[in-house]
């Protein structure tokens, strides 16, 4: 059974958002091919979909799975997939296990358990133990809209909420950023916060009309509500105004092959191509 799910029947099988399965398809994590449409998963995509799932509900941020997954899929050998693998989280990151070692996926670098003299520890990846000291946290009074901006960017992979809260401390100071707006707007989406992610892009377009990522990725939050005829107009307008947007042609594709539309879906599947062959 190797192409038996849709985008749409694995996100919901799975319990991702079909955003979520587009980028692992993106990020190089299962074995779609995507320069086609329409893309078929197997069972075995769908394991690895659960994955996905399983790490970002230990903390993980989207992200950092689909990196590190996606570098760990390039080490192993063609006929292997994810899906064989033990595969959790320590610390951050995406670790894979078997009966005596663990490693981390994005580099390989070996994990090593307490001794399995402790009984509250056998068994288990943990991080060497570190003596904490109490230090008075730094000042940020008078920190400006680009540091605060900044810091965001910096706690992003690790500290979705934490990056949130920074972006709302760069508007406070910034109000009329568009940037900030979007980077918070998908960090909410991938939070599974739709309406604060469209609120955050309809701010950007309010400021700036003619913002083709904005205009883009309030298509994306239409697209997952189901809301096809929406996420169409706004993917359409988001390329008049920047027609280099692969990913807009992207998901025009699977909106109009899964609507029977094949003629419009090969032409936006051909633009893709074109797009994205170097």
């Amino acid at each position: 059974m190797w192409t038996n799910y849709s985008t749409r029947e694995a996100a919901e099988f799975v319990g991702l958002s079909e955003s979520a399965v587009r980028s692992c398809v993106r990020a190089g994590v299962l074995t779609i091919d995507t320069s086609s449409i329409p893309h078929r998963f197997s069972f075995r995509d769908l394991l690895i979909l659960k994955i996905v799932k399983k790490l970002g509900g230990a903390g993980v941020s989207p992200r950092r799975v689909r990196r590190q997954l996606g570098e760990l899929r390039k080490r192993l050998p063609d006929d292997t997939s994810l899906a064989e693998l033990t595969i959790t989280s320590n610390g951050g990151h995406v670790v894979v296990r078997d009966d005596t070692l663990a490693w981390r996926a994005a580099d390989g670098q070996l994990l090593f358990p307490f001794s399995v003299e402790d009984p509250a520890s056998s068994g288990i990846v943990t991080p060497m133990p570190v003596r904490r000291v109490a230090v008075a946290p730094e000042p940020v009074v008078g920190w400006t809209a680009d540091e605060w901006f900044d810091r965001a960017l910096e706690l992003e992979e690790d500290d979705a909420a934490g990056a949130i809260s920074a972006y709302e401390r760069a508007l406070r100071l910034r109000p009329e950023c568009t940037e900030t707006l979007i980077n918070m707007g998908r960090l909410h989406a991938e939070n599974g916060e739709p309406d604060a992610a469209a609120s955050a892009f309809r701010r950007a377009l309010e400021i700036d009309g003619k913002d083709a990522t904005a205009m883009y990725n309030l298509g994306v939050v239409a697209q997952d509500a189901g809301e096809d005829e929406q996420a169409i107009q706004l993917y359409e307008r988001a390329l008049e105004i920047e027609p280099s947007l692969c990913e807009a042609h992207y998901n025009l594709a699977t909106i109009f092959d899964r609507s029977g539309d094949a003629r419009a879906a090969i032409r936006h599947i051909n633009e893709y191509r074109k797009l994205t062959k170097n």
